[in-house]
């Protein structure tokens, strides 16, 4: 499989020194650490999500499923029972309104949530978890978890909160530009 300098995690010797002489030569004032660490960085989150959809597929659920279905419990864990409406959920999942309500039919099909009208507002929509879903969720959630945590099983403790800072720090800053 071939792999673009931007995405292969380990380039050899004259491989990398080739690349950062094309980073410096277009950009100058480019820091070339910065643009490994974008290209590194894109590859794992492409790698961890193939991963998820990979270890989910054994139960019937893609990522944007599971997830949907955890926030809908999350939520109720913390006292909103009354369910979320479909603009809560698109922007908690990042997803266009159009991508959410296919998401949002499937799962109701599934039988996984129900789509109700709003107690005061009969213009909207809430979703809630049904006992089905509850049921898949609860039956999954242990698993895919220790399958996270097997994802970062290499670093340290130390490592994985260093990571998680840097990360962090990484996302608020992105998210001001």
């Amino acid at each position: 499989m071939h792999q673009d300098s931007f995405s292969s995690p380990v380039l050899d010797h004259e491989k990398r020194e080739r690349f950062l002489e094309f980073i410096l030569s277009v950009s100058p004032s480019a820091d070339p650490t910065s643009v490994f660490i974008f290209g590194i960085l894109a590859r794992v989150s492409r790698e961890l999500m193939q991963a998820v959809e990979k270890h989910l597929a054994t139960s019937g659920l893609s990522w944007a499923k599971f997830r949907l279905l955890l926030d809908l419990q999350r939520n109720e864990n913390i006292g909103r029972t009354e369910g979320l409406q479909p603009s809560e959920l698109s922007e908690m999942q990042g997803l266009s309104r159009n991508t959410l309500s296919a998401l949002i039919a499937s799962l109701e099909g599934e039988g996984f949530i129900s789509r109700e009208l709003h107690r005061t507002d009969r213009r909207k929509f809430v979703i809630r978890l049904t006992e089905k879903g509850r049921e898949i969720l609860n039956s999954k959630l242990d698993r895919e978890l220790q399958f996270v945590t097997e994802c970062f099983s290499s670093f340290t403790v130390a490592e994985r909160e260093t990571l998680y800072e840097l990360l962090a720090r990484l996302s608020t800053d992105i998210s001001k530009k």
